[in-house]
């Protein structure tokens, strides 16, 4: 791969990826949470998913590879993380990562939602 085409596949991998989660969009992926974000009341759960799907604070510290794909979040005095991976979409029960995440119709991405401590 070229360096202009390895620049063109990561931006589409950050649009695609930007968008996934700032609408939850399903055709696109899903979201999981964690058994203790789950614990969370209903209040805070909103609070934390609009917080996710706002957040824009990407830098070389949290984003090095600039796809997007993780971010942590500061709220009710705890660190949550959100990730997000890539499978094949024709393999995502078996757990087989996608060869081609810039392609959408190739690739189903999936958001964990966790406490830091759980990563």
């Amino acid at each position: 791969m070229t360096n202009q085409t390895e620049k063109n596949s990561t931006a589409q991998i950050c649009a695609l990826n930007d968008k996934f989660r700032q609408t939850f969009d399903a055709k696109l992926g899903k979201v999981v949470i964690t058994q203790v974000v789950g614990c969370l009341n209903t209040n805070q759960l909103q609070k934390l998913l609009q917080a996710v799907k706002q957040f824009s604070d990407f830098n070389e510290n949290n984003d090095p590879w600039k796809e997007h794909d993780m971010g942590k979040i500061e709220l009710f005095d705890e660190k949550f993380f959100f990730k997000i991976d890539y499978f094949d979409r024709q393999k995502y029960q078996q757990g087989i990562g996608s060869e081609e995440p810039y392609n959408v119709d190739k690739t189903f991405r999936v958001m964990t939602i966790m406490l830091a401590s759980e990563y």
